[in-house]
């Protein structure tokens, strides 16, 4: 049975079909699955696009989303957003995990939703002591930042490809 037929029979579910245009804000507490086009912002649980949807408007996701189709503005999916080959969203993404299939597109930023860990201390390899977040590497000397002379790292380390 196909994603479409099981959503339509479920009464927490809303499918869009293959030319059906819809226009307006919608709230789904299950899946969406959009064959056709929705035109306005989405809160729905879980998303499916196929690959002959497009949602044109703001979408929050709170779990999961699989696109293989088209979004544009905002998508913003909590847990695992999954983008299909050929499926192209144009706008901010954020996401908790991301898996992005060869041929997708994305025109415009994308964050993790996730909490990123403190960044850890780096080592210059020169005198052993850690080098704070944001210490400018390199040759130039910035106002309060410890500079490592590059030069000095070992010819070993670059190595000209043939």
């Amino acid at each position: 049975m196909s994603e479409m037929a099981r959503a339509i029979a479920d009464p927490k579910k809303l499918c869009i079909g293959e030319g059906v245009i819809i226009k307006g804000e919608i709230a789904v507490p299950e899946t969406l699955v959009v064959g056709g086009q929705l035109e306005g912002d989405a809160s729905v649980g879980n998303l499916v696009v196929t690959k002959t949807g497009t949602i044109k408007g703001n979408t929050i996701v709170a779990q999961n989303a699989e696109i293989a189709g088209k979004v544009y503005e905002n998508l913003d999916v909590k847990g695992l957003l999954i983008l299909r080959s050929g499926g192209r969203v144009d706008g901010r993404i954020s996401y908790g995990m991301l898996q992005i299939e060869q041929g997708a597109t994305i025109v415009g930023g994308l964050s993790s939703i996730e909490k990123r860990p403190e960044q850890k201390l780096t080592y210059s390899g020169q005198d052993q002591k850690p080098l704070k977040s944001g210490t400018s590497l390199g040759n130039s000397r910035a106002r309060g930042s410890k500079v490592v002379d590059l030069s000095t790292l070992g010819s070993e380390l670059i190595r000209p490809t043939k």
